[in-house]
């Protein structure tokens, strides 16, 4: 499927636009529902689209229940597959081309007022590697019509980029926007490198729709999903500059970095092409870093007792906090789901394990659940000098933070009929 399916029941606001600054106020005014904007000129007859990938939508699409979202991203992580190459003849992103890069032609929001300026945030960076596809996100600050600086962390771009560097050469990458929600999860995991994230966004698009995902060959031989909204054939250049300061998941300041820079040769696009704008630390960053780790966590606490679901919470950014729901068959069964949980996500600062019959997706739910079945003398575990999170504002200066995790499952003896809401 294409990014543009997921939006054929997304409402409409048509307010106008001049410098797309508020987006942030408009998609909380929306509830974090999905949104198209069009109240705005554009050259290209672009749309705006906000708030899209969560897991609500994806549910929705598949027809599945949001449980069993995360089941079928372990499936797809666990049998990746070849996706379909197609020609350019049969890949829309080819409807359009523009030779002359200009990119303030698009509507690329700055999205609050501390950012260094306007950023792409839903980019994701497509590079090929002696024959291997990698796929990663990547934050983009605008530099001039053509340049932009690039925040790349220590991962397999950066590691392709500085082999390249090495050898005094450039790295031909395309960047890509509105893409099938099964490709955004897939370039958003950090996966070892032996795993090409195409290959798991294949297997999710079959598994998820019975489909081939179809892929095309760039003239630069970088593969893209063949039917997203914007492509740009680009290269990482030998020059860094400033990028930041920049608001990141945690909704706190991301520091000035030095930064590789990036030019842009071309940009093809769709006809009537969709711009997604995504919010930083909004629900689709957040969905886009959490729910990938939600395999990994449920993976590992199946192996100590039976795992029904597992959230990244709201509050916790999508990163730093999880709640996970077990069917308990003893008293230890909280306490080793904890390990589990932690071990399943390493970022994780908090972590709270409930029955079933708690809605893990409502946060209110779960410190009910906390404060009608747990004790703090009892139930609650604290870790010293655990691996912390880059995005903890409070780690310590050697990258070290504690730990709390808390058991409110029913006391496994107790009768249970005590703990039950009626309400």
């Amino acid at each position: 499927m294409a990014f543009r399916d997921h939006l054929k029941r997304v409402s409409t606001d048509s307010r106008k636009l001049e410098n797309f600054d508020d987006l942030p106020t408009i998609s909380k005014e929306h509830l974090e529902r999905p949104i198209i904007l069009d109240g705005f000129q554009s050259t290209l007859n672009c749309k705006l689209a906000l708030d899209i990938c969560q897991i609500s939508v994806i549910a929705n699409t598949l027809n599945v229940e949001e449980k069993d979202v995360s089941d079928l991203i372990s499936k797809g992580i666990s049998n990746p597959m070849d996706p379909l190459l197609v020609s350019k003849e049969d890949a829309s992103i080819f409807e359009n081309c523009i030779m002359d890069v200009d990119l303030s032609k698009l509507p690329i929001p700055q999205y609050f007022p501390i950012d260094a300026g306007k950023y792409l945030t839903s980019a994701m960076v497509f590079v090929m590697d002696e024959g291997i596809s990698n796929a990663s996100f990547h934050r983009m600050l605008i530099l001039s019509e053509d340049k932009m600086a690039i925040r790349i962390v220590p991962r397999h771009l950066h590691k392709i980029t500085h082999k390249n560097r090495d050898k005094g050469e450039t790295t031909k990458i395309a960047i890509v926007m509105g893409a099938d929600p099964f490709v955004l999860l897939s370039a958003a995991i950090s996966f070892d490198f032996d795993y090409e994230e195409i290959r798991v966004a294949a297997s999710l698009h079959q598994e998820g729709y019975g489909k081939n995902l179809e892929v095309v060959k760039m003239d630069n031989g970088v593969i893209v999903p063949a039917h997203s909204e914007f492509v740009m054939m680009a290269e990482i250049l030998l020059e860094d500059t400033s990028e930041g300061p920049f608001v990141d998941i945690t909704g706190t300041k991301d520091k000035i970095r030095e930064q590789p820079i990036v030019s842009v040769q071309k940009i093809y696009h769709r006809n009537n092409p969709y711009f997604h704008a995504l919010i930083p630390a909004g629900i689709e960053h957040q969905t886009l870093m959490g729910l990938p780790r939600t395999p990994t966590i449920k993976n590992e606490v199946n192996k100590v007792t039976e795992c029904i679901d597992v959230r990244l919470m709201k509050a916790g950014s999508g990163w730093l906090s999880a709640t996970v729901s077990i069917k308990s068959q003893s008293d230890e069964d909280g306490i080793k789901a904890i390990d589990a949980a932690f071990k399943g996500h390493p970022s994780l600062k908090k972590v709270v394990i409930v029955d079933g019959d708690v809605d893990i997706g409502n946060g209110d739910a779960v410190e009910w659940a906390v404060l009608t079945r747990s004790q703090p003398d009892r139930d609650y575990y604290i870790f010293s000098d655990q691996k912390g999170s880059s995005l903890d504002p409070t780690r310590y200066p050697d990258g070290t933070t504690s730990k709390i995790g808390i058991d409110a499952t029913i006391p496994y003896q107790s009768d249970k009929d005590e703990f039950i809401s009626y309400r």
